[in-house]
């Protein structure tokens, strides 16, 4: 909550404004010095009292006043002092480093009015900060260095590219980053059908296409005056590339049928679990895209390899999803469990075990024995199969030959896992630890049919 104190004796239309502005905050402390302006109290209020806002009334403690605003300037040097008086110029002599501003009653009421205002949101802001970095939990370098860098991107405008494994956290990250914007719009790149991409990221004026029988603003002219969250970009066909490179360069966007373009101010933040560089280098992401986006990259590292950060992410998850009243506590062996395990699913996986464990355990101490963690659920080659792509692959006579084996493999992979699941593609994904959109994505890309693939 945000506090303030004023100091005003008179009952004036004066005062009672200020009581008016203060009650629309929350939490305000009024402080009013007392009928016969008692020296003892006022310093003791002086030396005990923090608040951000001090309003003073000038003429109240008339030839005092320097007395005392050196005081609450030494115990509160942060707070923003606005004095006021009948005429400011009678009061000439008292330093300028001893209040921030001296008004007159005319201009005090506009000037307080939009002081309390930035006050407000610079407090909502912190607070808001403080909520989403507390989320970013652990003790390793890494995440020092994690947090320290997010830190510095919310002072900046440029774009962001998150990189890193599924599961390991590029959703809070960017919300971290967005915190002091109040809209954040997320897209999920993975998601959208290629057809749509442009209409859904710069929308379409009506009848721009069969079936746009409205107007539509898409989704950057929606985030407007915030941020943007390019979540999985590293699926961003390259049509839909082209046109957001030309978004960052230029601030514009044009929708799809409209003549003319729309200046749009948007904080973009990217996130991949793709290798775009080895994208770039197999013509499947814009190497002027990356660079682009890549003024501010942030790098998660697995979970693997920050294992001493499973203790506290393993009790954070115990304090979210434990029912009130009811406590865990993790034993030394289930601890020692959960650091062995390998995580391939990295955070997520963990949080999906805490909260399986807290659903079929009774509350108190936690062992080795209550944890379910699934096995790799990953199928991969056998050796000697292994061996044969290898060998098939050092035979091709060109890239263009090894890269159509790659693919082969992949189509023979993605159906023996459908088939594996009973045809079910929902299910397939889960497995694969994919987007069930993703994963039709890329078998349309590889040419597959569901149709065909299902036994």
């Amino acid at each position: 909550m945000l506090p303030s104190i004023d100091f005003f004796t008179k009952e004036t239309s004066t005062s009672s404004f200020i009581l008016d502005v203060l009650s629309s905050v929350d939490n305000t402390v009024d402080v009013h010095t007392p009928a016969n302006d008692s020296a003892p109290e006022i310093a003791e209020i002086l030396r005990t009292t923090l608040a951000p806002i001090v309003i003073w009334d000038l003429d109240s403690f008339a030839s005092r006043n320097a007395k005392y605003l050196s005081s609450l300037r030494e115990n509160n040097p942060d707070s923003m002092i606005l004095a006021y008086a009948e005429s400011p110029d009678r009061y000439a002599e008292i330093s300028s480093k001893l209040y921030d501003t001296i008004l007159s009653i005319e201009a005090l009421r506009l000037h307080l009015m939009s002081k309390i205002a930035r006050l407000k949101e610079i407090y909502n802001a912190k607070r808001i900060f403080r909520e989403r970095m507390s989320h970013l939990v652990g003790k390793s370098e890494a995440m020092k260095r994690l947090r320290k860098n997010v830190e510095r991107a919310i002072l900046h405008t440029g774009p962001v590219l998150i990189q890193g494994e599924s599961g390991v956290g590029k959703d809070l990250i960017a919300r971290a980053i967005a915190c002091v914007y109040d809209k954040f719009v997320t897209v999920n790149c993975s998601a959208i059908p290629d057809a749509l991409f442009e209409s859904e990221l710069f929308g379409h004026t009506r009848g721009a296409f069969t079936g746009a029988q409205n107007e539509r603003i898409g989704l950057f002219e929606d985030a407007n005056g915030g941020a943007i969250f390019l979540d999985e970009i590293g699926d961003m066909p390259l049509h839909a590339q082209v046109k957001l490179l030309r978004v960052i360069q230029n601030h514009e966007i044009r929708p799809i049928g409209a003549n003319k373009t729309r200046h749009i101010d948007v904080r973009i933040i990217a996130a991949t679990n793709r290798d775009l560089k080895e994208e770039i280098f197999e013509k499947r992401f814009r190497e002027d895209l990356y660079y682009r986006l890549n003024v501010i990259p942030m790098q998660l590292s697995p979970l693997r390899d920050r294992k001493e950060d499973i203790e506290d992410l393993a009790n954070y998850f115990i304090r979210q999803y434990a029912p009130a009243g009811e406590p865990y506590t993790l034993s030394p062996e289930a601890l020692k469990k959960l650091q062995d395990h390998n995580w391939p699913g990295n955070i997520r996986e963990l949080e999906n075990v805490i909260q399986r464990t807290l659903c079929f355990t009774d509350p108190g101490i936690l062992h080795a024995e209550d944890l379910q963690i699934d096995k790799d659920s990953h199928r991969t080659l056998s050796s000697s199969s292994a061996d044969r792509a290898a060998i098939k692959a050092f035979n091709a006579d060109s890239y263009d030959e090894f890269r159509d084996m790659q693919l082969d493999e992949e189509r023979e992979f993605l159906k023996s896992t459908i088939r594996n699941c009973d045809g079910s593609v929902s299910l397939a994904a889960e497995r694969l630890r994919m987007n069930r959109t993703a994963l039709y994505n890329r078998l349309t890309r590889l040419g597959l049919s569901v149709k065909n693939v299902r036994p």
